[in-house]
């Protein structure tokens, strides 16, 4: 059974990691033109994982609580690494790549199911919230 998901699970890898990382992209580029201050950390177009996009947004009162406000849209994403999720004190691993107190860190993931509107509806509701 797990030989069989696994083949399923890697058929279109090449067209749909291709179509993730165009995502990625995507959000880089729509974050870039909207928001103001916006970072990436680590290297997002290089050496990192096609999936997933470390953003450092300038710390304001209401970027403090982006989390919160983006869980409350139905918008899931993650703070700091993945490597430190649950942990108070924050991630050893974005302190290592990104040490500015006035940034806060959102960690985006993408799968073959998102869409660029989903992106647009999330770039829309973070010109709200930074």
């Amino acid at each position: 059974g797990f030989a069989k998901a696994l083949e399923i699970a890697t058929a279109q890898y090449t067209t749909e990691s291709a179509y993730i990382y165009d995502l990625k992209v995507y959000m880089m580029e729509q974050l870039t033109k909207h928001i103001p201050g916006v970072a990436f950390n680590g290297d997002p177009l290089g050496k990192s994982l096609y999936a997933v996009l470390s953003v450092s947004f300038p710390k304001t009162e209401k970027s403090e609580m982006i989390l919160f406000n983006l869980d409350i849209h139905h918008i899931c994403a993650s703070g700091g690494s993945a490597c430190t999720s649950g942990a108070d004190q924050g991630s050893h691993v974005i302190r290592a790549i990104n040490n500015n107190p006035n940034q806060v860190t959102v960690r985006f993931s993408f799968s073959k199911h998102n869409t660029k509107a989903e992106i647009d509806t999330v770039v829309e509701k973070l010109k709200e919230l930074i």
